[in-house]
């Protein structure tokens, strides 16, 4: 999906990243392996997944119609 996002300014591709954080998930593991499994279900479901601008990984965007992403990509505006 084509974004535009509202609180950086990128222009490109939206990214899936996941919610939660790989060091709690970690401390979980080695501490209590029940909620380290469950925590670790649910960042890997569908729940636990969202998509989010490539580069500051806000939710904050706006979805690029085909004909506004080709009007980006004849102005050069376009970050590679």
């Amino acid at each position: 999906m084509k974004i535009v996002c509202n609180a950086c300014g990128y222009i490109g591709d939206a990214k899936e990243m996941t919610k939660g954080s790989r060091k709690k998930e970690m401390m979980l593991w080695c501490c209590l392996v029940l909620p380290g499994l469950l925590y670790t279900l649910w960042r890997q479901s569908s729940d636990g997944r969202y998509q989010g601008c490539a580069r500051c990984r806000s939710t904050d965007f706006r979805p690029l119609k085909r004909k506004e992403w080709k009007q980006y990509e004849r102005s050069g505006q376009l970050a590679f």
